[in-house]
């Protein structure tokens, strides 16, 4: 088997393992794992021919921000940047976006482009300000990105911030649903960041930069530039995933995103195995499972929808403990190859 399909294998195994866990938890509570997880899956992911009725439609609505902000952990992570700080990042980028499409009159297109570049701009300000801190002062990241989020959420708290006018909204994809173009945007970012991170010269420099900073020094290769650029891509993604969330779904300014937590970027980035493929895929899984831990199993299977949020938690942490073994196996494997 090539590399590239054990690779979108392993991407799988952490849904096999959490559902396999989940269902231990459905059994602990006396309901059929089988039809629990047939409805789990319907309600997130099913489409009837009734108008309104296609939980797959808000499935990549709520995927949209995931994609973005998941793409955001990634860059920081193939960086070697332990970041957690997308959540305010994103409230950086609404904050933005809001102001813009309120207090600006400019023609439709126009205006919303203007909206996101607006977004994208702050939350790369944000992301750099950790970056910096972390390059020439030596603050742990972890600190500073934690701190950060509640900062923002303070700071964004005390503007007003105006309804987005009608010029600045992105359209519906599909009529009177929230689907916009947004997931657009999001799955051609996930295009380029896959060019820009396997297919250039900066992306190797970032991802050499990672794994060996001893070797990219003495390679030649520079030593705080790519981290401050990757991070300043870092938090542009997250900020336009905020930006997306305000012009394309709430029409106003929002600090509680529909489908977004505050560690949900990481879940997403892990689970994807930090690939922008495997990114799309489970922004999308865990899209659905948001919509259908509240209709399949609160509201049709009678089983609190926390079960949802525990398969997501397992998700997370069999995708952490794979990505483990397998790098050790490539550790191992690299090991074993003669060096004449």
């Amino acid at each position: 088997m090539s590399l590239a399909l054990k690779r979108i294998a392993g991407l799988f195994v952490p849904v096999f393992l959490s559902l396999a866990a989940g269902g231990l938890l459905i059994l602990l509570v006396g309901q059929n794992p089988l039809l629990t997880f047939a409805s789990l899956f319907e309600a997130g992911f099913g489409c009837h021919p009734e108008p309104g009725r296609c939980a797959l439609v808000t499935a990549l609505q709520f995927a949209t921000p995931l994609i973005l902000s998941g793409l955001s952990a990634t860059i920081a992570w193939r960086s070697g940047f332990f970041s957690i700080g997308q959540f305010g990042q994103m409230l950086f980028g609404a904050a933005a976006a809001s102001w813009l499409a309120g207090n600006l009159s400019l023609p439709p297109f126009f205006h919303s482009a203007i909206a996101l570049v607006g977004a994208a701009f702050l939350g790369g300000v944000c992301g750099l300000v950790p970056a910096v801190l972390k390059q020439f002062l030596d603050v742990n990241e972890v600190i500073s990105t934690l701190v950060l989020n509640p900062i923002a959420s303070i700071l964004v708290g005390l503007a007003w911030l105006p309804r987005v006018d009608e010029t600045a909204r992105l359209p519906p994809l599909i009529p009177s649903t929230k689907l916009s173009a947004g997931i657009l945007i999001a799955l051609a970012a996930a295009l380029l960041i896959y060019l820009l991170l396997w297919h250039t010269t900066y992306g190797i420099e970032m991802r050499a930069h990672a794994s060996a900073p001893r070797f990219a020094l003495y390679g030649g290769m520079p030593v705080h530039m790519p981290v401050l650029l990757a991070m300043t891509l870092s938090g542009a993604l997250a900020g336009l995933a905020g930006g997306v969330e305000v012009l394309g779904v709430h029409y106003h300014f929002v600090s509680n995103f529909s489908a977004v937590n505050e560690f949900d970027a990481l879940i997403v980035a892990f689970a994807g195995g930090l690939h922008p493929a495997g990114v799309v895929l489970f922004a999308f899984l865990l899209g659905g499972l948001r919509t259908g831990s509240i209709v399949g199993l609160q509201m049709q299977s009678g089983i609190p929808r926390e079960l949802g949020s525990a398969l997501i938690a397992f998700m997370l942490l069999f995708a952490a403990t794979h990505r483990f073994f397998q790098r050790r196996n490539d550790s191992e494997h690299a090991a074993e190859i003669p060096l004449s």
